[in-house]
């Protein structure tokens, strides 16, 4: 039986039309699997460079207290190796401790010059809490540096002691947070000793009578220290805490 004329063009229409559609999707399949330039190089992550600022680090001291709301705050010192004041790494050091101690050296003012004549060290402390803005129970009582020369603390919840000259007197630390220690030690002949640091005391104490108490306490020496302390009294570091202290350094006075 003969097919219509109409119905072959019909077919042969359609059958084009379906050849053309599948060369097209074809074209197009290869054009998106075929790469059109070189690929992109992949992005290389980087390590920012820079000091460690744990490296001069010569002990830490660590300890538990509470805020007033009961929670757990965990704080921590951090001193490093003390600087000649006249040294130009000291810098910073040295505009910071003259900012807070300028005017507590009685008639003689503390500024550069008198820094200079007495042989002047300076040690930085780092304070550190691992919850920020908690007002402790009680003010914690900060101990860095030695008590015959001044030391500055400015930072989070950083007051002076009331009573006396504040960088004889001492201060206290009332909220969690960041702080900083800079202890001056000095020499009668005028010639700078980055040594004399271990003749200082340092750590946190706690007012018995507030019903307070500091607990966790660890004292940590780090290889910069070496055996330099092996004679002097005070350093031992499993007789730190007790409670209401966490403390450590010379005693033998």
């Amino acid at each position: 039986m003969s097919v219509p004329r109409q119905q072959l063009i019909t077919a042969a229409a359609l059958a084009f039309c379906l050849a053309a559609t599948l060369s097209a999707c074809g074209e197009q399949g290869s054009a998106v699997n075929t790469p059109s330039g070189k690929p992109e190089p992949s992005p290389t992550e980087t390590t920012p460079s820079g000091p460690d600022p744990m490296a001069d680090v010569l002990f830490t001291i660590t300890a538990n207290v509470r805020a007033v709301d009961g929670r757990t705050i965990g704080i921590s010192m951090a001193a490093h190796s003390p600087v000649a004041s006249t040294d130009s790494a000291a810098a910073g050091l040295r505009d910071k401790f003259v900012s807070v101690c300028s005017q507590s050296g009685g008639t003689q003012p503390i500024d550069e010059n008198y820094l200079r004549d007495n042989g002047s060290t300076l040690m930085s402390i780092d304070f550190t809490s691992n919850t920020p803005d908690l007002t402790f129970a009680s003010p914690i009582g900060l101990h860095f540096g030695s008590q015959y020369y001044a030391h500055a603390a400015l930072g989070d919840g950083i007051t002076p002691q009331p009573g006396g000259q504040a960088c004889y007197y001492g201060f206290d630390w009332s909220k969690s947070g960041t702080a900083q220690g800079i202890a001056d030690f000095e020499n009668p002949d005028g010639v700078p000793d980055v040594s004399q640091w271990i003749y200082g005391f340092y750590g946190f104490s706690i007012d018995p009578s507030s019903g307070a108490t500091i607990e966790a306490c660890r004292v940590t020496l780090t290889d910069l220290v070496g055996n330099v302390l092996d004679s002097v009294q005070g350093w031992d570091p499993n007789l730190a805490g007790d409670g209401v202290s966490c403390v450590i350094g010379y005693q033998g006075e």
